[in-house]
């Protein structure tokens, strides 16, 4: 082998070696300190828009009301389904929803919801024929509902209810512009 060959066979194993641990640290943060995800839907318009690109926050996350997090709903090791809300109430709160008012109360204290989707006549429709609902928030869990109410599978429905605290990915940190 020719020392020319030599020189051309050490940069390539440099720049293989570069690239193989740039992907370890890439792989490391994606996995404990900042996850990349896509916004699938609408439940979150116009916070969020559908295939939107996301930074989300993970490592020591604590929920906080007006947090927007990605949610874990998925069963099993392969299954990737997760969804994107907003915390609205936090373990023993109570969180009232009046849907003739179009207002949402925690603690008896009227959330401002300047994010809320106005484009529609009526941004938050009722699910059922009651006027005012109640919910209490149990220990370790949250409430969450999307910004685009009248579209959004949120703590409201069968579907999730309330969501336990542990199945929060993290808080999204970054809308990327799609």
């Amino acid at each position: 082998m020719s020392e020319r060959d030599n020189t051309e066979k050490k940069q390539t194993d440099r720049w293989f070696n570069l690239f193989c641990a740039v992907m370890i640290v890439l792989l490391l943060l994606n996995t404990f300190v900042i996850k990349l995800a896509i916004v699938d839907g609408s439940s979150m318009y116009p916070t969020l828009h559908d295939n939107q690109l996301m930074l989300v926050f993970r490592p020591g996350y604590e929920p906080s009301q007006g947090d927007v997090v990605v949610i874990h709903t998925g069963k099993g090791v392969f299954n990737r389904d997760y969804i994107v809300k907003r915390v609205i109430a936090t373990q023993g709160q109570s969180v009232t929803i009046d849907y003739d008012l179009d207002e949402v109360t925690v603690e008896d204290v009227t959330l401002p919801e300047p994010y809320l989707n106005f484009e529609e006549e009526d941004p938050m429709l009722p699910r059922d024929d009651r006027a005012v609902v109640h919910y209490t928030v149990p220990e370790g869990c949250v409430f969450v509902m999307g910004d685009n109410r009248n579209h959004s599978a949120d703590s409201r429905s069968d579907k999730y209810g309330m969501i336990d605290a542990n199945i929060i990915v993290g808080k999204v940190v970054l809308p990327v512009l799609p």
